[in-house]
């Protein structure tokens, strides 16, 4: 089963006639408080998943088809479960013990040589910690032109791995993050860049649930002139894409989870294997530095290996997302720094790290 959400209802119904064909059948329709109307469609003659009797005593061959069906799928261990359920099974282990060590303290500079000095009165005021600050001005060392614009630049790049996002059909892409990181911007941006390329674009989300998500995502995909799609279950994933088999950009939003929870962490796994998906971690540029090394380390045991960094426009000091990356190992994919949809993303670089930590030094007036 699918949703779709439109402006009214013969226009939701003709989403689900483009994406399920058609012999889409309506299962049910709601009126929604933004005053669209939402439909929920299938192209089977019957709901895909079956509703258990609420009465007891209903006969063993009907738990048993219920069973059989909600066993069908074969994408994702849990495909009919929301993202809000828990599991009891323990998915963190490993995370834990990493989290509970202690840490080895951060090396000391010797501020008396001039790089070190230079780069410390440089990056410190961004919020950048000993450990990262240790790397780039080892980094910093390598230029070739006695400039600050040269060293920064050499740093970041001898210190980070830069894989910006290229797409495919071939590998769907699920944004995952904390609540407000920006992943549904971060998502309608990617969608903007693939049509910009020329590419289409298929976004999903499963962060319905959100106080103005549906509004949100209708504003970015009605601008883009792309449909969208409401996935309340990962069962909903894998018939989404069985049904459009899509390719350039695959999207899929995530509602904010912990990712020290289990039951959080299985069922978001369960969507990563409805679409078999990598997951790209969406983090603000400024925060809790601390919190957010344990985050990016958390999403790292769960297969991230690259993030989006959001919100430069609205952040003076941006060294606590940048210390995160650093700690965890991940590569940096994209920056944002504006809140215009069109304008995308912006492809991580040194070159970009560099200027910008220059051109914005906290405490200091332009």
């Amino acid at each position: 089963m699918m949703k779709f959400i439109a402006s009214s209802l013969d226009a939701a119904k003709a989403k689900a006639r483009r994406a399920l064909g058609e012999n889409a059948v309506i299962i049910a329709t709601r009126n929604l408080p933004s005053g669209d109307v939402e439909v929920s469609a299938s192209d089977r003659p019957a709901p895909a998943v079956p509703v258990e009797p609420a009465t007891p005593g209903f006969a063993d061959e009907t738990r048993h088809a219920i069973a059989e069906a909600r066993a069908r799928p074969a994408a994702g261990a849990r495909l009919n479960e929301t993202l809000e359920q828990r599991f009891a099974e323990d998915a963190l282990a490993r995370l834990r013990g990493e989290l509970t060590r202690s840490r080895p303290p951060a090396p000391q500079l010797d501020l008396s040589d001039r790089i070190a000095q230079g780069m410390s009165d440089l990056l410190r005021p961004h919020g950048i910690g000993e450990a990262l600050l240790a790397a780039l001005v080892d980094g910093a060392r390598g230029a070739r032109i006695e400039d600050d614009l040269y060293r920064m630049e050499a740093a970041f790049a001898s210190v980070f791995t830069f894989a910006p996002i290229r797409f495919s059909g071939a590998a769907p892409l699920m944004l995952v993050g904390p609540t407000g990181a920006g992943k549904t911007s971060s998502a309608a941006r990617l969608a903007a860049r693939a049509i910009a390329q020329g590419q289409s674009a298929f976004i999903m989300t499963a962060d319905a649930a959100r106080a103005g998500a549906v509004e949100q995502l209708k504003t970015y995909s009605d601008a883009l002139g792309a449909d969208y799609y409401i996935v309340e279950t990962p069962f909903d994933v894998d018939q989404a894409l069985k049904a459009r088999a899509p390719t350039g950009a695959i999207l899929l939003d995530t509602p904010g989870v912990s990712p020290f929870d289990p039951g959080d962490v299985a069922a978001l796994r369960s969507f990563q294997e409805a679409c078999r998906a990598e997951p790209v971690l969406v983090l603000p540029a400024s925060g809790d530095a601390a919190e957010f090394r344990d985050w990016a380390q958390a999403f790292r045991e769960f297969g991230v290996r690259r993030v989006i960094v959001t919100k430069f426009d609205a952040s003076k000091r941006v060294g606590a997302a940048l210390d995160a990356v650093h700690a965890a190992g991940l590569g940096l994919a994209h920056f944002s720094e504006t809140p215009f949809i069109s304008d995308g993303l912006i492809d991580a670089n040194a070159d970009f790290l560099a200027r910008r930590l220059l051109a914005s030094r906290p405490g200091r007036i332009a």
